[in-house]
């Protein structure tokens, strides 16, 4: 958690950093400010460069600059508003109450019940909420010689069944990518 967070800052810093850069490039390139606008003398001599550029140069110089621009807008778009997938699923609502569950804490459920299948190894699972069911995705990595077909119905069964006993929620589909342990693995599916 703390990482993302931290690689959102990053990127939000980088970004406004370029959209300055860009916006006083613009600014100077169309004659609205000198080149000294900046303090101390920082990049004064490619700023000067850019004011006294003619003809193609300064046009290209302003649509480059009016690009960058754009493109930083989007990113800063992107990443200041919130994400569309909710944070939590909506389990009931009365009048003693809300009661909802954390979309990571279905997950998690999902990936202790199809962890405890035969030959299943690891798996990462993944939720979506549309028109108020789920749909989970799993990607289990199981040992080489499991019979795929046994195991992908065993995992979609069991995962439904777990998510709407415990949770009350309704699952349309579990849909499984399954693979094979890497060939390194000394283990093998015995029936």
């Amino acid at each position: 958690m703390f990482v993302s967070v931290f690689n959102r800052v990053v990127v939000v810093i980088i970004a406004l950093l370029i959209l300055a850069g860009a916006v006083i490039t613009l600014l100077v390139a169309t004659g609205v400010s000198p080149p000294d606008i900046l303090p101390y003398g920082w990049f004064e001599s490619q700023l000067r460069g850019v004011a006294d550029a003619t003809g193609g140069t300064k046009a290209a110089i302003i649509a480059l600059s009016i690009v960058i621009a754009v493109a930083m807008i989007g990113i800063l778009s992107l990443e200041l508003t919130p994400s569309g997938k909710p944070a939590s699923l909506l389990i009931s609502s009365t009048e003693e109450g809300v009661l909802t569950v954390s979309v990571e804490s279905i997950c998690a459920l999902a990936e202790k019940t199809a962890a405890t299948i035969h030959n299943v190894h690891s798996v990462k699972c993944g939720i979506r909420e549309k028109a108020g069911t789920l749909f989970v995705s799993c990607r289990p990595s199981v040992i080489l010689g499991t019979n795929l077909p046994e195991v992908g119905a065993e995992l979609q069964s069991k995962i439904k069944e777990a998510i709407e006993e415990l949770t009350g929620l309704s699952v349309a589909q579990v849909n499984v990518k399954i693979k094979y342990e890497s060939s390194k693995a000394k283990r093998m599916a015995v029936r």
